[in-house]
């Protein structure tokens, strides 16, 4: 059977509107150029809001710092923000001879062999004297290093009690650490860990990860680790995925905290799952509170406060973002009027065990100043690109 189809003409071109089609085509032209030159009149403006709003998460190339040229380098440190010392509060400079030995990572941690000195008992801020009426309250800023912006911000106005988390994804991690010290802040540094919210939140690829083998897991530890010196301890989320690895991550954990590390629990709803890790190394174990968002209601300094008044200390956790920064600021002009004392982070190690930090029985562990004849500075070393 023959189907007879329709048949079709094509338009000719004389049927249309000559005047109507060029008119079109110069508006969709005129769109673009307005488009193109206000993104080029305002593209750096832009770029800087967003860069003070959000957390910057940079894809980073990890390569061996021995193959950028002097020039690099020097041009890395020229423009390095370089907020000023205060020699009354500035810590020992790391790293600290002794205290670390050379791997093809780069430096590691290590415990002094003629002493015993630990990073944690060298590199830590020394705690203020505390009045047993009084509740400790200590605060740590996060993602130090990943927006040069906002860290150099915190570290112009925050006072040198507040600690800080160091990021090895930072591009210059040991010139934040270097900064931070030299302004009395007490640096930890960040060892980021798979999680259940790991879709929505990358932690990177030098994150310990649930179905690695020890090994894998302990070259990323180990990268991170010597991405710089100088910090008192690890600090890592961790949630109940650590279920299905705790072998793993206790095997690799334990080989971190053993060489003089305290360990630090960001997950304020997470189980005790490293306590028997930091007490078969030794080390101090502390855990955060909660992480800060607003003044008032949950999870907030208002919220920080109570707790400390009913443990006798809380520990709060909170971005160095810009808006954050600026309610720490306002949060701690009324700390002192309100019976509050602020204190390090590693000072919670003290009062958790019912000692009285800041006395005399203390002195060689709390202040770091005077450790060793022979300590000095050591030259950086190559950076070893994760493998």
């Amino acid at each position: 059977m023959r189907v007879n189809l329709p048949s079709i003409t094509a338009p000719r071109i004389q049927d249309f509107d000559k005047k109507s089609l060029a008119a079109g085509l110069g508006l969709v032209v005129f769109f673009y150029l307005s488009l193109y030159f206000y993104a080029l009149v305002n593209a750096a403006g832009t770029y800087e809001k967003m860069e003070s709003v959000l957390a910057s998460h940079k894809v980073l190339l990890y390569t061996p710092e021995e193959e950028r040229t002097s020039e690099e380098t020097h041009k890395d440190h020229a423009q390095a923000p370089e907020p000023e010392a205060d020699p009354e509060t500035a810590l020992i400079k790391s790293p600290v001879s002794g205290l670390f030995e050379e791997t093809d990572y780069g430096k590691l941690p290590l415990l002094r062999q003629h002493d015993g000195m630990t990073s944690f008992a060298a590199y830590k801020r020394p705690s203020p004297p505390l009045d047993s009426k009084k509740p400790a309250i200590a605060i740590l800023l996060t993602d130090i290093g990943l927006s040069p912006k906002n860290a150099k911000a915190a570290l112009e106005s925050i006072p040198a009690e507040i600690c800080l988390l160091l990021s090895p994804y930072a591009q210059s991690p040991e010139t934040w650490r270097e900064l931070s010290r030299k302004k009395g802040h007490e640096t930890w540094l960040n060892i980021p860990a798979e999680s259940k919210n790991i879709s929505h939140a990358d932690p990177g690829p030098a994150a310990l990860l649930i179905r690695d083998d020890v090994d894998s897991n302990r070259n990323r530890l180990y990268w991170s680790m010597a991405r710089t010196t100088g910090y008192v301890g690890l600090a890592s989320f961790l949630d109940d995925s650590f279920l299905m690895a705790q072998k793993n991550f206790r095997a690799v954990f334990q080989s971190g905290l053993e060489r003089g590390l305290a360990y630090l629990e960001l997950n304020p709803a997470a189980a005790d799952y490293l306590q028997g890790v930091t007490l078969k190394a030794g080390v101090p174990g502390l855990k955060a509170d909660m992480w800060i968002v607003r003044p008032q209601g949950e999870n907030s300094f208002e919220s920080l406060e109570k707790t400390a008044r009913e443990k006798g200390y809380a520990l709060g956790v909170m971005p160095a973002y810009p808006q954050q920064t600026k309610m720490l600021e306002l949060w701690l002009k009324s700390l002192n009027q309100k019976g509050f004392v602020l204190v390090p982070v590693s000072s919670l190690a003290e009062i958790q065990k019912g000692g009285t930090v800041g006395t005399s029985g203390h002195a060689e562990t709390l202040t770091p100043h005077h450790l060793d004849t022979s300590d000095h500075i050591e030259p950086e070393p190559p950076q070893t690109a994760l493998h």
